[in-house]
């Protein structure tokens, strides 16, 4: 967002300092907090509720104390408190709605809400400082002018920033207290500072005066703002220059060299969020850039108008990754930021060549329209109206029920661990498909996956047909001496297996290593080619694989450097001689227990 020029481009309305009762209720409002979330992690029962009721509670406690703290005010309007509280009870909504997806809590795992969480927090700062612009100063809720949006989300921005670095020193100084008196033998600080009802309280009263402290200080948060600003004004052209070199080189590249690297469109992303965020912190009401020379001014301007063209190779980027793998949460939540920089930029570039020199007057329209699209899509995406679990989990049985992945390349697992509720439901679903019914594996499977809460079960995280599918690859093997087999009974973990990688060649060897009569087998796993960091050498990793208690398991594994290629220690394996040689060092016993083995 872009503000409004003269020297009060930073206050578009009267700057109020804080009186007694904003700042008694700003410490309350703190202490509330700590002392809640204190509660919700001291009761033991908490743990035992339902996690609609977890995550109402904690969305609540953790999101409304600090948005009434950055917007209290001495002169509110009438419906300000209206507004809270509406904004309460959507929350408790969108969060009761979110603990359902993670019900029955002894079936389902959800663990750390990352994006809900990132979307609470966006959407409360949106809230803030438009309600701070449309209730500040006035008799009632008025529709808040851009410049007001410009300045309260700045500083409500920089205010919360600063607010975490009071707090975080003011913990550093108490672990140094805590540091100096242990060295005297004085551990009562230590005790009290690692108390969690020292903890809470504290740490959000001590927050809660930092708030007091740079909502006092407006020339302080202001002075830090025109810092910020300058910094961007030096940065921009350079952003811009990136911007458009970039795209020059492409013709020459091709496209394929930033697909190849898995995370192309994320860079192409960062460098347009960039680009238009340093527009906006530096870009005033007047000609837009008329602090810089007119050739910057036509660079800057040019970079703005081509950054479409990036958003475009994203969004082409990440449909391909649909088109191969499906949606998941996390290519749906990139191609929501890739459209909503999409359109932003999209409507730069169509201001800049349909208003050319006014261009900038668009502006307010276009970034108070982006606040309240933001505002609803973290909103929308957390309620029934997009469910990205049920999306993503519905998309991905749709592939496998029209064939557009193998029913052994297909991660039930995924749908379990990942996607909460709407993904055990497509898993129940799974299990009524022809072609999951006619396959007794996969039916057992599904079975033992649906009805454990999945959380260290190892076992069950790779489709049982994929992992048939790389025993057989690496059974097929050559195994020396000539002659030699695999037994029938052999087994072994094949995930993720060095052997499936490209430029890994692997063979087996059958020899008796524990003279028991019986061979066990040896798994040769050979770079292929040498590595210049390694004294130019090959890698060679060798694991034993021998019975326990009448199972197959991996004994040990070597890692070592060999001077020999594949073919050369295939050959002097097969003729030989081949020996074996007991150990110079013994391991001590005392009847049957070991207590030292000098080879481990």
């Amino acid at each position: 967002m872009h503000g409004s020029s003269g020297q009060d481009a930073e206050s578009p309305t009267e700057v109020q300092s804080l009186g007694t009762p904003q700042k008694r209720l700003i410490l309350i409002a703190a202490l509330i907090q700590g002392l809640a979330l204190y509660a919700l992690k001291f009761f033991d029962a908490v743990e035992q509720w339902s996690a609609v009721w977890q995550f109402l509670c904690y969305t609540v406690v953790i999101a409304i104390p600090p948005l009434v703290i950055v917007t209290i005010a001495p002169r509110l309007a009438r419906g300000y408190w209206w507004i809270v509280g509406g904004y309460t009870v959507l929350l408790a909504l969108v969060a009761s709605y979110r603990g359902f997806q993670c019900t029955p809590a002894d079936t389902i795992n959800c663990g750390w809400p990352y994006d809900f969480c990132i979307a609470v927090v966006i959407a409360t700062f949106v809230v803030s400082f438009l309600l701070r612009a449309s209730a500040t100063s006035a008799k009632k809720l008025q529709q808040p002018s851009y410049p007001a949006q410009f300045h309260y989300s700045w500083d409500t921005a920089l205010t919360a920033c600063l607010t975490i670095v009071f707090t975080g020193i003011f913990w550093l100084i108490l672990i140094l207290w805590k540091s100096l008196f242990t060295l005297v033998g004085v551990d009562f600080f230590k005790i009290l500072f690692e108390k969690d009802w020292f903890f809470y309280p504290v740490t959000w009263l001590v927050a809660g005066c930092g708030a007091i402290l740079f909502r006092s200080q407006q020339s302080f948060v202001l002075t830090l703002k025109r810092l910020l600003r300058t910094m961007l004004v030096a940065l921009l052209p350079l952003l811009a220059v990136l911007t458009i070199v970039f795209l020059a080189t492409l013709p020459f590249t091709g496209l394929q060299p930033i697909w190849d690297t898995g995370r192309g469109s994320a860079l192409l992303l960062w460098l347009v969020a960039l680009l238009l965020f340093f527009t906006n912190g530096v870009i005033q009401d007047e000609y837009p850039f008329s602090r810089y020379p007119r050739w910057i001014n036509g660079v800057l301007l040019l970079a703005l108008i081509v950054a479409p063209f990036y958003t475009a190779f994203a969004l082409y980027g990440l449909t391909l990754r649909v088109q191969q793998y499906g949606w998941t949460p996390e290519r749906l939540w990139g191609g929501v930021v890739t459209l909503t920089l999409a359109l932003l930029a999209i409507s730069y570039s169509i201001s800049i060549l349909y208003r050319r020199g006014h261009w900038a007057d668009l502006l307010a329209r276009i970034n108070t329209g982006l606040a309240l699209w933001v505002l609803a899509v973290c909103l929308i995406t957390q309620s029934p109206l997009a469910n990205f679990w049920r999306i993503s989990a519905d998309n991905q049985l749709a592939r496998l029920q029209d064939g557009r992945v193998e029913l052994g390349e297909f991660d039930f697992f995924f749908l379990r661990q990942k996607l909460g509720r709407p993904g055990l439901e497509a898993l129940q679903r799974a299990k009524e498909l022809p072609s999951v019914k006619r396959d007794t594996t996969v039916t057992s499977y599904l079975d033992g996956l649906i009805a454990k809460k999945v959380e260290h079960h190892w076992r069950l995280q790779e489709n049982p047909l994929r992992e048939v599918e790389r025993q057989k690859t690496l059974k097929d093997l050559e195994v020396l001496p000539a002659g030699k087999s695999l037994a029938t009974d052999f087994t072994f973990d094949a995930r993720h297996h060095e052997c499936l990688q490209e430029n890994r060649q692997c063979f087996w060897l059958a020899q008796d290593i524990d003279g028991d009569g019986s061979d066990e087998y040896l798994l040769f796993i050979h770079s292929g080619e040498r590595v210049e960091h390694r004294d130019n050498q090959y890698l060679l990793d060798i694991a034993l694989y021998g019975t326990v208690d009448s199972e197959w398991r991996l004994i040990h594994k070597k890692h070592r450097q060999t001077d020999e290629d594949v073919a050369t220690l295939k050959s002097k394996l097969s003729k030989g001689p081949r020996n074996l040689r007991p150990p110079r060092w013994q391991s001590l016993y005392i009847g049957d227990e070991l207590l030292f083995d000098p080879t481990q």
